[in-house]
């Protein structure tokens, strides 16, 4: 049996075989309680059901390229996480990298048979989630919003979205829009974090809405690409993941792609076929 298989082996079997009660709640993972700091690392990653570009399962390649350029991070919003489907051989997802990377997690699906969604895990106690449907035609899409406690004066309103395919005819727009009104109905605080997979490009109008009260964390022309991690020309072609921060309240230090996975992996081997985003931002 070859490393890879016994990853997997270990995941089928080491990992519980039920639908865990946070797909409709924030789970109660015992964490330590992070030191103070003031500058605090958020990350978006597709991990796309947990399979590379080699089409193999394997979830501690994800935890692996979350860890790599000893990134650290304090929270963290996935998209395409998969819960108790066959096509992962029933693996809690969610579940399992919070418990490999030792955080709180909330999980929300976006499908009717609540195997597929949306997860937030956080180094910081998640005190409230709740999970909406996006208006869509094809694939069911869905926003999910947490507030993160970081300390007793500070906390910060955390969405997490995955926006539709234009190819699949998805009005983008109204999706958008559909978002940007939840924020502002359901948000506490004025620090907003928007990230996720929105399948748009940042020149993109239907983006102009989010630009117009946001920051996107990576900006610059061009702007990096996050997707496909990898492809026959060796390069991402598309850039559509995104961390956005409230305008004229949160403070972005810096903004990139993680390129730089497993040591001496070959890139075919990279653990999902997005790459993932990463922002250090100072709060007030």
């Amino acid at each position: 049996m070859n490393k890879r298989s016994k990853i997997i082996f270990i995941c089928m079997f080491c990992t519980p075989l039920i639908v865990s009660i946070v797909m409709f709640g924030i789970s109660e993972l015992p964490v330590e309680s992070p030191s103070p700091k003031n500058k605090f690392k958020f990350m978006t990653y597709n991990i796309h059901f947990g399979a590379g570009m080699d089409d193999l399962l394997n979830l501690e390649r994800i935890a692996q390229n979350i860890l790599s350029e000893d990134i650290d991070p304090d929270v963290i919003g996935l998209q395409e996480v998969e819960n108790g489907r066959l096509t992962s051989h029933g693996i809690d997802m969610a579940l399992w990298l919070a418990r490999r990377l030792n955080m709180y997690y909330f999980y929300f699906p976006a499908i009717n048979e609540h195997a597929y969604g949306l997860a937030l895990l956080s180094k910081y106690p998640i005190t409230s989630a709740k999970g909406y449907q996006i208006p869509s035609i094809s694939l069911e899409r869905v926003l999910i919003h947490g507030v993160v406690m970081i300390n007793e004066t500070l906390e910060i309103d955390v969405f997490v979205t995955h926006l539709g395919l234009l190819d699949w005819d998805e009005d983008l727009e109204a999706q958008v829009i559909f978002v940007l009104q939840k924020i502002n109905q359901v948000s506490i605080t004025s620090n907003k974090i928007l990230m996720g997979d929105f399948n748009l490009e940042h020149n993109s109008s239907q983006l102009d809405p989010v630009y117009n009260t946001f920051n996107d964390t990576l900006g610059g022309d061009p702007r990096p690409r996050t997707f496909p991690s990898i492809n026959l020309f060796g390069e991402p072609t598309e850039s559509i993941d995104y961390i956005f921060t409230a305008k004229n309240v949160i403070n972005i230090v810096e903004g990139h792609v993680i390129t730089d996975f497993l040591p001496g992996n070959n890139p075919a081997e990279f653990g999902s076929d997005h790459l993932p985003v990463v922002a250090t931002l100072t709060f007030p």
